[in-house]
């Protein structure tokens, strides 16, 4: 019976994240969760009683910022308290706005028919050199800044990493010279093996040289170790060409990305995924309530 671990990294919503936690619960699992510390919850204990199978661990908190290098940080923080707990066989990332469409035994079934298949998800074979620009140059302030600029000292921040990065480009900085491997670029979300979340945390300081003043560098750390690694012959594979290879279901044609409603009810339970990105209760509850609620159901965790 493989044994998987689920780690969960969320701010808001909370009610909904018991659900997600119920539709989670399993004896073959385990959840993490890391709840950002600018989220105002604290019922910690509350949270944990309504899981009756799974075991649940709460992780450190950290104040996660949008597209910052805490993003890196928070993942890693993960996987060494769910590395460290057991060996699972599958470590999946999950975030707080996303919906299992799928049951836990369809989603074990699956794995332990692909044992040692890494699920990772890559945007292009080449990375675009738009994205090596942001861990090409210096962001000093991302992790203070992130995407909120709505008091003059953080808006004041931001135009000076602005200058900064202008003053980078003409004196040529490049912080990746001397570096010769292949960068890569992907969904943050994943579905990898022991083995390979080992190999991850072994490459810390590697990650922190390279990623530490980057931009968005979580979407690009772990697919660039797994391509350089002897796992990229592990990769999944789509069974056709709009097929996501973290088996996540997520639409960038409608959005950024798209959130999930109820008029999507046949696309999300006809999907071979096993995952949604993105809901959110504040648009539409009911597309929650009709997949969760069937999912919760049927393991009969109600």
């Amino acid at each position: 019976m493989g044994r998987h671990a689920y780690l969960i990294m969320t701010h808001n919503n909370f009610d909904y994240l018991t659900k997600l936690m119920k539709s989670l619960d399993d004896p073959r699992n385990d959840i993490f969760i890391h709840i950002d510390k600018k989220a105002s919850f604290t019922d910690f204990d509350q949270l944990k009683s309504t899981i009756r199978f799974s075991r649940v661990y709460y992780i450190k908190q950290r104040d996660v910022k949008w597209a910052a290098y805490s993003g890196i940080l928070c993942e890693m923080d993960l996987l060494k308290e769910a590395t460290g707990r057991e060996e699972y066989d599958y470590y999946h990332l999950l975030s707080g706005s996303d919906l299992v469409i799928k049951t836990q035994n369809e989603i074990h079934q699956f794995f332990d028919n692909n044992k040692g298949i890494e699920f990772v998800a890559f945007d292009e074979q080449q990375i675009d050199p738009e994205y090596l620009d942001r861990i090409k140059y210096y962001y000093f302030f991302q992790d203070v800044v992130g995407r909120n600029r709505r008091n003059i000292f953080l808006l004041v921040l931001y135009v000076v990493d602005k200058i900064l990065l202008s003053l980078q480009k003409l004196l040529q900085i490049n912080r990746l010279n001397g570096i010769d491997i292949e960068f890569q670029k992907g969904a943050n979300w994943f579905s990898i093996t022991h083995a390979f979340a080992i190999y991850v945390l072994e490459q810390e300081k590697w990650i922190y040289r390279t990623f530490r003043y980057s931009l968005s560098g979580d979407e690009i750390f772990l697919q660039t170790i797994l391509i350089n690694s002897v796992f990229r012959e592990n990769l999944s594979k789509p069974n056709h060409p709009e097929e996501n290879l973290n088996m996540r279901l997520i639409d960038w044609s409608r959005g950024k990305p798209y959130t999930w409603r109820k008029e999507d009810y046949d696309t999300l339970r006809s999907s071979n995924m096993f995952y949604a990105r993105k809901i959110d209760p504040n648009v539409d509850d009911e597309i929650i309530t009709l997949i969760s609620g069937n999912i919760i159901e049927k393991q009969g965790n109600t």
